[in-house]
């Protein structure tokens, strides 16, 4: 009778988690990358086209990430906070599955970006706005599961994004400049410890990631830092980060997933996944 209780207390406080991780993810606004539930190797036991038996697997899938605020500040030229960097991303995801606990995957697709800073020259202050074209991204990685006791997984993971953009436009203390020839280069890459927990069709996590991310504006005609260079370096203020999130699946040939990132980074994912 006891156990029982203590049984049905278990399944209450996991789904009183479950609550306030999907609140939390819908709470964050829409720059590091997407890391996944710690538990996706083994979440969709069944596909369309493989055995359950069978040691690896094909999923095929899409991922669309949107972060509201990066949180970069400005090195090298200038210093002092960018007071706003988003990254809008969708793309197709390709992961291969061995044993239903690793998963080694690819990311390709697009993204663009839009950000405002400002610098000053010892004499006036000046605010930049820009907005980059919808340009290629790939990304690869790994998550593996490290242990497993019950419902509960602990996994961790590796991310390489990359992303080369060509701006669209961009203002000087709102006044129209020229981008021609100008580059943006995006580079980000993060590793990560989370832990699951399954209920029923729900599998919620939270865990910590580590992140360098770096972003290089050049070539601008216009100065965009104090030296006159046409030139500014990006990098993220805060390395360490929090994500949290919850995948739905029955088991079986397909999975959603929605996940927040919060403290070094503002941003959601959302994701889904078919076996085959």
């Amino acid at each position: 009778m006891l156990s029982t209780h203590q049984t049905a207390f278990g399944e209450l406080s996991m789904k009183s988690l479950l609550k306030k991780i999907l609140v939390v993810a819908s709470m964050a606004s829409l720059e590091a990358a997407p890391v996944g539930n710690p538990a996706a190797p083994k979440i969709i036991a069944e596909g369309f086209a493989f055995s359950p038996s069978v040691s690896a697997d094909l999923r095929l899938g899409y991922e669309g990430d949107f972060v509201s605020d990066g949180k970069m500040e400005q090195e090298v030229e200038s210093s002092g906070r960018v007071d706003n960097f988003e990254q809008c991303t969708n793309s197709g995801t390709v992961t291969l599955n061995i044993l239903n606990r690793l998963d080694l995957f690819g990311v390709f697709g697009s993204c663009k970006f839009q950000g405002d800073w400002r610098f000053s020259d010892g004499s006036a202050l000046y605010r930049i706005e820009t907005e980059t074209h919808y340009d290629f991204l790939w990304a690869a990685g790994a998550r593996a599961i490290l242990f497993e006791w019950g419902s509960t997984s602990l996994g961790m993971g590796a991310r390489y994004s990359a992303s080369n953009n060509t701006p669209i436009w961009l203002t000087t203390n709102g006044a129209s400049s020229s981008v021609s020839r100008s580059q943006l280069e995006w580079r980000q890459w993060q590793v990560n410890l989370g832990i699951s927990y399954n209920i029923d069709l729900f599998t919620p996590y939270i865990g910590g990631k580590y992140s360098s991310e770096k972003a290089h504006l050049f070539d601008f005609p216009t100065p965009i830092a104090p030296d006159d260079s046409g030139s500014n370096h990006f990098e993220n203020r805060e390395p360490v980060g929090l994500y949290l999130g919850c995948s739905l699946s029955n088991g079986k040939y397909f999975m959603l997933n929605i996940e927040g990132r919060l403290i070094d980074e503002e941003a959601v994912t959302i994701s889904g996944d078919f076996r085959f």
